[in-house]
């Protein structure tokens, strides 16, 4: 079989003509992947927390890890003869699996975390407005990068200026003098006020320090805080992060998108 060069044709074609046809002509053993994928727990912390029920793995089903910024992926490998068989395999192990380490599970497979976010809020009939300082729109972005968004997606602002904080979210001037535009009050009026701006059921926002410079010995580079408000609660978090802009900007939106999809499943 001859293929083309160029990385996403070579792909499309694998999958929807060659191993197919290849599989008319030749008898192969099935391989079947499944990819849990987590978010909120460090790699370690998560192999320490499932290392019985890694242990008890069937011996034709192997695991693998998988981590990237702010994620872990777990990716179950079956060997066969019967692909539904595996399947079932499979699913009885995360069915176990969920009861071990299941609130840092969001999605399986290709699913991202905005798009379970996303999905939580279609299903709970529920929509959200984001208000982000250090992020800088980021969180927006990956939120508007799922079709069908703007069943849920109500908007958001950039106010990185401390005025704009107080002008457009009506962040208490007193708050931003006494505690500072990185604080948790802060953070929790600025969500509260993107939820009232914008008409959304759910307000949420960041504030922090992205660096590399602008840090303080009492908030020092990384230092950020994010915050969901419903209306019925206000919560925030500390969260303290690295020297680096870029990997901060992304272990927030990160950070933000979790916090949302915990306090919508709780």
């Amino acid at each position: 079989v001859s293929m083309p060069g160029v990385p996403h044709e070579m792909k499309n074609l694998m999958t929807t003509r060659v191993l197919p046809k290849l599989q008319t002509v030749f008898k192969t053993p099935v391989i079947y992947h499944k990819l849990i994928k987590t978010v909120g727990i460090g790699e370690s912390y998560l192999a320490d927390k499932i290392k019985d029920w890694e242990a008890d793995l069937p011996q034709h089903i192997s695991l693998a890890y998988l981590p990237s910024i702010g994620h872990v992926k777990l990716r179950l490998t079956a060997v066969g003869k019967n692909q539904e068989h595996l399947k079932a395999d499979v699913q009885k192990l995360i069915d176990t699996f969920l009861t071990i380490a299941g609130k840092y599970v969001y999605g399986y497979d290709s699913t991202t975390l905005e798009k379970a976010v996303g999905d939580t809020l279609v299903s709970q009939g529920k929509t959200i407005a984001l208000a982000e300082s250090c992020s800088g729109g980021y969180v927006q972005h990956k939120i508007t990068t799922i079709p069908g968004s703007s069943a849920y997606f109500q908007g958001g602002m950039v106010p990185y200026h401390n005025q704009h904080k107080i002008n457009l979210l009506g962040v208490s001037e007193h708050t931003i003098v006494e505690h500072g535009a990185v604080s948790e009050s802060c953070v929790k009026e600025m969500a509260e006020g993107a939820r009232k701006v914008f008409g959304a059921d759910i307000g949420a926002a960041s504030s922090g320090i992205a660096g590399p410079d602008g840090g303080t010995d009492e908030k020092p580079v990384g230092t950020v805080w994010i915050a969901y408000a419903d209306g019925e609660q206000t919560i925030a978090q500390k969260l303290q992060l690295t020297k680096n802009r870029i990997l901060n900007i992304e272990l927030t939106a990160i950070s933000l998108l979790n916090l949302v999809r915990k306090s919508l499943k709780d």
